[in-house]
């Protein structure tokens, strides 16, 4: 049972890493940036808010660092992305509104799985009596990369502005802390968790959710 369950946390990951890599190649293809600007963007997509969740957990150096694997695989996505935009640009550009909700769902998905991982670890490392702490871990796993990446091509974080984004976040992560408080089966409370998550992106995109501004 325990050789499933991080079996199952493990493809999950690679789900995630794949998707937020894919978010920050198409970031990167639509700023017009090279291809190690890509390269970069998508790992940092993938990878950044789980440096930052290692680092506020005292895991120096992070993880990502010792186990490169999640890194390389970002590098392959961004790679297989860059080279059909480059090749087959023409294609792309008649596809850029599709490209638009591809890099959107990608980007709902890898939010979803992350910030279940993340509350995960927050309650691995011994903070399982700590909800704000683990709940706030859980989050900023999910937001980081894609804050990082925003601030890269010089854009305003999605979190501070669009559809609902860091409040699904933080919802489901207190789904997953909630589940963990009950002892549900953890590939349960992930999945759950992450799926809480995603649907609240998809059905904000979808219905224009947004939180109150102040329109100047």
């Amino acid at each position: 049972m325990v050789l499933y369950t991080h079996i199952f946390a493990n493809v999950l990951s690679f789900i995630g890493v794949a998707a937020f890599a894919a978010s920050g190649a198409m970031a990167g293809v639509a700023k017009k940036a090279d291809l190690l600007g890509v390269i970069i963007l998508a790992a940092t997509t993938a990878t950044g808010g789980g440096v930052l969740r290692d680092i506020l957990l005292g895991f120096i150096p992070p993880k990502v660092f010792l186990e490169p694997t999640y890194f390389f695989m970002a590098v392959a996505v961004a790679l297989v992305l860059f080279s059909f935009a480059y090749f087959y640009y023409d294609e792309y550009l008649k596809k850029e509104g599709f490209i638009d909700k591809a890099n959107n769902i990608f980007d709902a998905l890898g939010l979803g799985i992350f910030v279940a991982l993340g509350t995960q670890t927050a309650i691995d490392s011994g903070y399982s009596e700590n909800m704000f702490l683990s709940v706030m871990i859980g989050t900023l796993t999910g937001v980081g990369g894609g804050f990082l990446r925003d601030i890269m091509i010089l854009r305003v974080p999605v979190i501070l502005r669009k559809h609902f984004y860091a409040t699904a976040a933080l919802l489901g992560s207190m789904v997953f802390y909630l589940m963990h408080l009950l002892s549900i089966k953890y590939s349960y409370s992930l999945t759950i968790s992450a799926l809480v998550t995603f649907l609240l992106r998809m059905f904000a995109t979808r219905f224009h959710w947004n939180l109150p501004k102040i329109y100047l």
